[in-house]
Parts: C-alpha cells; sequence; structure tokens
C-alpha cells in the first residue's frame, strides 16, 4: 500500500513538472562569428533570429535575419551590410512582413523588412530622427509610425516604408511650452493614428489620419480630480476604451489603476480602483508589513481619508475575449547599489526589481467584475520598463506564462471569476539532449509563439553528463504546454 502511495504521489511530481516540454532548441556558440542574437516569433509562420557579425571591416559590418519554421528548422538566410555602429532597436511583423529596425546614437534608422512568402528584404533608411528619440513604434499596413522628441517639441513620425517618404505631426497647445507636452503613447486603429498626449498635467486625445494631418484633440481630464500617469487604448468592435494608472497627489508612483469607455473622445464611465482595494494586492508581502499597511488603512478610513500605497507599474495593453476587457500589470521599484571610489561613495541605479503583477477584468460600462494579483520573482533586474508576462487565452480562460527565477511558470485564470484553476512549474534546465544539463543560466526571456507554445532564450552553460565537458551557449528553445 505504501508503495502504492509513493508510486501515485511520483507519477503526480512528474506530471506537474513535465507541463512544459522540449519541443525544439537552437545553440549559438559563445564568441562565435555573430552575436547579440534577438529573437522574433511571428506565430505559425515561424521564427526569425537576428545577429551582427562580430567583426567589421572598412566601418561595415553584416546583419543577418535567419528564417525557422515551427519546428524550428532552417528555412532561409539573408544578410545585408550596415554601419558597425548600428543597433537592434525593435522588430515588428506585420502583414506577412518582419520589420526590423536598426539604430544609431545620432538617430538615423534602417528598416529590413523581411517578405516571409518571397524571402526577400527590402531596406528603407532615412535620417528622420537625427539627435532624436523614437519611442512607442508601430507598423501598419507598411507604414512605421513613432513618437519622437527634437528640441524640446514633442512629434508623431511617419515613414512610408514603401518609398521611404517621411512626414510629421507636431504637437502644440496653445497657451502651454512645448517643452511640458509629452507622448505618453500612439498606436494605429483602423488607418488613424491615437495618440495620449501628456500636456502639463492634463491628459489629451489627439487624432492624426496616415498623412499627418490632425483630425482633431480632446481633453479627457478637465473633470477628472485623479491625475492619470499611464494610459493605453484599444478598440473592441465599435467602442474605444483607456485603461492605465492615476494617482492624486503630485508626486511619486501610482496609486491605482483606471478604465474607461470613450463616448464622442470623451471618458464615460471612469472608473478608478485603489491597488489596495484590489484582491491579494499585498499578498507578496510578509505578515508584519501587511499588518503594518492594515493599520494604516484603517486609520485612515476613520478620519474619512483614503490610504494608498506607490507603486509603479508596467501595464500592458488591453486584452478582450471579444465581450469584457482585461488590464495586466506588473509591479515594479527601482534599486541603487553604492559604489565606493577611493574616500568617496555615490549611489548609482542598479535596474527595477519586479514584485507582483494585476490582472483585472471589466465589461463595457467599466464595472470591475474580478481582480486577482500573484506574487512574480524574476531574477533578471532589467534597467528598462520590461514586461515580463506573456500572454494569451487558453480557450475562453487567460493564459499567463513567465519566466520566475529557473522556473517556467503558468497560471490560468478563469474568465468567469478570476480564480486560477490550473498552476504549473517547469524548470528551466532543460536541453533536448537527455545526456546534458543546463548548469547556469543568465539573461533569459519569455515569449509567446502560437497557440500553447513558448519561446525561451538565455545564455546557458551546459554540461555533458558523460563526458563532463561543458559549453556556453545562446540558445532558443522551445516548450510545448502539454
Amino acid at each position: 500500500m505504501k508503495t502504492f502511495l509513493w508510486m501515485a504521489i511520483a507519477f503526480c511530481l512528474q506530471l506537474e513538472s513535465a507541463f512544459a516540454q522540449v519541443t525544439g532548441r537552437i545553440e549559438y556558440p559563445h564568441k562565435g562569428d555573430y552575436e547579440d542574437q534577438v529573437v522574433a516569433p511571428i506565430g505559425q509562420q515561424g521564427l526569425l533570429v537576428y545577429s551582427f557579425a562580430r567583426k567589421s571591416e572598412k566601418g561595415k559590418r553584416f546583419f543577418k535575419t535567419e528564417y525557422f519554421s515551427t519546428d524550428l528548422k532552417p528555412l532561409f538566410t539573408d544578410s545585408v551590410q550596415v554601419d558597425k555602429d548600428m543597433y537592434f532597436y525593435d522588430s515588428v511583423y506585420d502583414g506577412g512582413v518582419s520589420y526590423a529596425i536598426l539604430r544609431e546614437s545620432d538617430g538615423t534608422f534602417l528598416v529590413l523588412a523581411f517578405d516571409t512568402k518571397t524571402k526577400k528584404t527590402k531596406i528603407t533608411d532615412s535620417e528622420y530622427t537625427r539627435k532624436g528619440s523614437m519611442r512607442n513604434l508601430v507598423i501598419s499596413d507598411g507604414m512605421m509610425v513613432f513618437s519622437s522628441t527634437q528640441k524640446k517639441l514633442d512629434r508623431i513620425g511617419i515613414v512610408d516604408l514603401k518609398t521611404g517618404e517621411s512626414r510629421f505631426t507636431d504637437m502644440h497647445f496653445d497657451g502651454v511650452k512645448d517643452r511640458n507636452v509629452f507622448i505618453l503613447l500612439q498606436t494605429v486603429i483602423d488607418h488613424t493614428i491615437y495618440a495620449l498626449v501628456k500636456v502639463e498635467t492634463e491628459m489629451y486625445l489627439a487624432r492624426i489620419d496616415m498623412k499627418g494631418n490632425q483630425l482633431g484633440t480632446s481633453n479627457l481630464t478637465k473633470d477628472v480630480a485623479e491625475t492619470l500617469l499611464t494610459a493605453s487604448i484599444s478598440k473592441a468592435g465599435n467602442r474605444f476604451f483607456i485603461t492605465g494608472t492615476y494617482t492624486k497627489e503630485k508626486k511619486g508612483g501610482a496609486q491605482g489603476i483606471y478604465f474607461s469607455q470613450l463616448d464622442n473622445w470623451q471618458f464615460k464611465n471612469l472608473k478608478c480602483l485603489n491597488f489596495l482595494d484590489l484582491k491579494n494586492f499585498t499578498e507578496y508581502m510578509s505578515d508584519r508589513r501587511k499588518a503594518k499597511i492594515e493599520r494604516k488603512k484603517e486609520k485612515a478610513e476613520k478620519s474619512g481619508k483614503e490610504y494608498a500605497l506607490k507603486y509603479l507599474m508596467a501595464s500592458h495593453r488591453i486584452m478582450t475575449d471579444g465581450k469584457d476587457y482585461f488590464y495586466l500589470g506588473e509591479a515594479y521599484y527601482p534599486t541603487y547599489r553604492t559604489m565606493q571610489m577611493g574616500n568617496m561613495s555615490t549611489t548609482v541605479f542598479d535596474g527595477y526589481a519586479y514584485t507582483h503583477a494585476v490582472l483585472a477584468k471589466f465589461d463595457a460600462e467599466s464595472n470591475l467584475l474580478w481582480d486577482n494579483c500573484f506574487e512574480m520573482k524574476p531574477k533578471q533586474k532589467p534597467m528598462y520598463v520590461k514586461r515580463f508576462i506573456s500572454t494569451g487565452f487558453k480557450g475562453n480562460n487567460v493564459n499567463l506564462i513567465y519566466a520566475d527565477g529557473k522556473r517556467l511558470l503558468s497560471k490560468l485564470f478563469k474568465n468567469s471569476d478570476g480564480t486560477v484553476i490550473q498552476e504549473k512549474k517547469a524548470e528551466l534546465m532543460e536541453t533536448d539532449n537527455e545526456d546534458e544539463d543546463v548548469k547556469k543560466v543568465r539573461d533569459s526571456g519569455t515569449l509567446h509563439w502560437y497557440d500553447e507554445n513558448f519561446i525561451l532564450y538565455s545564455t546557458q552553460v551546459v554540461k555533458n553528463r558523460d563526458t563532463g565537458d561543458r559549453r556556453k551557449v545562446f540558445s532558443i528553445t522551445k516548450y510545448t504546454i502539454k
């Protein structure tokens, strides 16, 4: 009986740890001919890997594009020469074409458009952003749209990737100095650009056509007491929605999230939710800290006030199941370290640490249907704001997956009430060779690929059990959830 019980327990543990199987793997040797690999999944069309030649000649080096099938089998490879100082900025997949954007420190950029059907690459270059920034890049129907700041002036850049023609729209507001205008985010919906613009303390929505003509602007927050810190806009059916984070104070991080439908380009049914009113928001904290926060909250309520925590939140774009809408945000905070230089010490930024995430579901009238929070402890502390969690739907339920230390975690949230109906964990130390072990992992990241397939990429040290030989590689591993 005891033997049977232990067999049953072992079988259950095996199911728990084997939920994600390695179904493909690519390795690049450390210090090989090419470096700085970038992984770009393109759904069921396959996978692209971009990289730069390690060596340059006469101010040029090769930039390579490798095209793989969903089985990680090589389909096509192409290389072009680019300026040696160019670096990888972003990649976007749209309409069967994968766009790789390369930049230089002076703002010049190069766009390589790889057509997955013809296997041909078209190159567009420009100096449009010389001495200017490039943010929030979007590519839609062969048009590249981005935000840019040049000489304290914020503008929307538009580049026709077929002709190379570029144009711009400056963000001027009467009575406001240009340096007090900042484009938070812009996106393209139905061939129209929607830009969310911070104008001093107010939030405006600007609508622009693809030729750069302004179609109209509206002040979203003229009757809103809260200060909106972040925002994203999306459309479902014939309705537009905006969500993000807010605060009631002049300084500090966000105090909660908000959600609203747009009606005649104004907020309709704006709802603001204090982080402390969300389910399980403080669960990652120690019991002592939770008790301290609860005492402060009760004290504030007795005085007729509202107590709020301050957080930085990396908000994802709104997801929709066709009926309702889902907000996902990852909470983080900056960390610092002290450096000693002789008799002097200085404090320097040491990356962002992430603590937990928020998933909330709203209906079309901005009513909160449910919310849930869960702890996350990524090993990496990125130097920029990063979104670690990959999202998708599994049936009608919300599926979230991310790397947490040396594990791959999957959480399936029930669509109707937000409860976690499935939680699985797997060690991310596998290769596709049973005779090998992964000993070290760094700079890891996860990407949702297609269906229930995910990509994990990282730099690894792999050891052969039989020979004891070790090798350092950049690996791309395909995990399939069973």
